[in-house]
């Protein structure tokens, strides 16, 4: 009887987690999608590391500016239609893109607004979306819940770039991946629709909004496990951007193709398959969730330097399948502390500023633009990698909210 109330089989028996876990795959896979085909653009169009940057900041400038009122947002009207809209706010700005490419008047700006639309919508749907994903599956059930979300996560992660690459590969430009992202956000607004569960808080907020944003931040610093992990997601976020240069190591580090570029860049993903799967079947019964985030971490910083070193392909593409595989500990544990850490009605606001520490944190593609012009991107990524080490090690000591035992419930 333990094992049929907590397995993964019952997980997906309910409805409303299928389509969340539906719609998170898809846009996870359009995502990665969306900047690694707006990263070649941008590249095939500029030849600048710098330029290649801005696709990123873009995304994380708005993603800043937005993400605690989308928090705040979320705790107010209906989860459901915040996420509806931002899907389809999503496939208005790819199809923008579409047009322009179609048309052959294509320019670096064109991207670079395209990702700031979507790094805004992107913090109205993952706040909302988490804050429904508790209320699905309660706080027994959410590190498996998570687990198996980033079993599809990381399958789009696999899908995303082999779809890019091989579709540049075959037409020499990027008209099909646009067509098919656009297809991708109007699908997930769908499914947001289909949602049957309520997405109006039960206590509505009483407090003017921005005294609502205030008082999420203020949980969020007095609670040691939460600030400790929001320190170390900003850290990870600004020191951790490998991803956009993909297709520059690709190109001139080691000497392939579009084709091998997609596969190098689902590297991650399948590692991050096999370790979902062993969260999965383990989640119910964690409860160091800290030691697990921390360690999940420091493994993400000796694979992000171990790529770095690599003159060879298929080492490149071990060391990205080892840090997928360290990413699930990582990510998985970040948001199941935040969640569990934290009272239901404060969700979606805690949500917001974990989505603040991410949209900061990714204020490092500023610091990494600049060592990528400066030195080279494969050294770039050294630097930030032993940084990421050093500042890992201080947390340890002198912030103790990883050392805690959260259980399994608030």
């Amino acid at each position: 009887m333990v094992r049929k109330r907590h397995g993964i089989a019952s997980l997906l028996g309910n409805r409303d987690y299928r389509f969340l876990w539906t719609i998170g795959t898809i846009n996870n896979s359009g995502e990665l999608a969306e900047i690694l085909a707006g990263s070649w653009l941008v590249y095939q169009l500029t030849g600048s590391p710098w330029q290649v940057a801005l696709v990123g900041l873009s995304r994380t400038i708005a993603m800043c500016t937005l993400s605690l009122y989308a928090g705040a947002l979320g705790d107010r009207l209906d989860k459901r239609h915040i996420m509806m809209g931002a899907h389809i706010v999503g496939a208005l700005a790819m199809g923008f893109v579409l047009l322009e490419l179609t048309l052959g008047s294509i320019e670096p700006w064109h991207i670079f607004l395209a990702s700031a639309l979507k790094g805004g919508t992107r913090s109205f749907d993952n706040t909302s979306q988490r804050a429904l994903l508790f209320q699905v599956v309660g706080p027994r059930r959410l590190v498996q819940a998570i687990s198996l979300e980033h079993i599809g996560f990381s399958a789009g992660l696999i899908v995303g770039p082999l779809l890019v690459g091989t579709l540049i590969e075959i037409t020499n430009n990027a008209i099909a991946v646009y067509a098919m992202l656009c297809a991708f956000y109007a699908f997930n607004g769908m499914c947001a629709y289909l949602l049957k569960v309520d997405g109006k808080s039960k206590s509505q907020p009483t407090r003017q909004i921005f005294q609502s944003i205030k008082d999420g931040i203020t949980h969020a610093y007095n609670s040691q496990a939460i600030r400790a992990t929001l320190t170390a997601t900003i850290i990870m976020n600004v020191l951790f951007q490998y991803q956009l240069y993909i297709p520059i190591i690709a190109e001139e580090h080691l000497k392939v193709g579009p084709g091998l570029m997609g596969l190098l860049a689902s590297a991650d993903g399948i590692g991050k398959v096999s370790g979902s799967f062993i969260m999965g079947f383990l989640g119910y019964k964690i409860k160091r969730h800290g030691r697990i985030f921390w360690l999940g971490s420091l493994g993400l910083a000796i694979s992000l330097l171990s790529f770095s070193l690599s003159p060879w392909y298929i080492l490149s593409f071990a060391t990205l399948l080892c840090l997928g595989l360290f990413q699930i500990g990582f990510s998985t544990m970040q948001s199941s502390i935040i969640l569990i850490a934290s009272p239901r009605e404060l969700h979606s606001r805690i949500s917001g500023t974990q989505q603040l520490a991410i949209g900061t944190g990714q204020l490092g593609v500023v610091e990494m633009g600049y060592l990528a012009q400066l030195f080279s991107v494969t050294r770039a990524l050294s630097i930030n990698a032993l940084a990421v080490m050093l500042l890992l090690i201080a947390i340890w000591v002198f912030m103790p909210g990883l050392k805690q035992d959260l259980g399994s419930s608030n």
